[in-house]
């Protein structure tokens, strides 16, 4: 994680934390996964697209393909177990509380990324 982040800056991000950006995320991902909404369906499709405009806003990059694939980088990275300790340990250490997991948020958005970033492929 922390090797992309280093290769990230140094190609020019600057663009630092982004805790709104993950609120959003895990707000709208929530709400998937609270009505059932399987990664892969069709009712997926509009929360991948509202949030890789997001990402695209964010980062200064078109909402395409390419996008998506870059995408799909930073949230298998971030999706990654051991960030999500990594994330953890500084509240333990610090008696802070623990911030919620976003394994499910990042696994189902993961999925749902691949699904219709493929399925637009395909379709053009």
């Amino acid at each position: 994680m922390a090797e992309y982040q280093a290769a990230e800056r140094a190609q020019g991000d600057l663009t630092g934390l982004h805790h709104d950006l993950t609120e959003t995320v895990r707000d709208s991902v929530g709400r998937a996964l609270d009505a059932g909404i399987a990664p892969a369906s069709a009712a997926a499709a509009p929360v991948v697209d509202a949030l890789t405009a997001r990402y695209a806003h964010t980062f200064s990059r078109p909402d395409d393909a390419d996008s998506r694939h870059w995408l799909l980088t930073r949230l298998e990275i971030a999706g990654d177990p051991r960030a999500e300790r990594y994330r953890h340990l500084p509240a333990v250490i610090n008696g802070w509380p623990v911030p919620p997991s976003l394994a499910p948020v990042f696994t189902w958005l993961t999925e749902a990324l691949r699904a219709h970033t493929q399925r637009q492929s395909r379709v053009r």
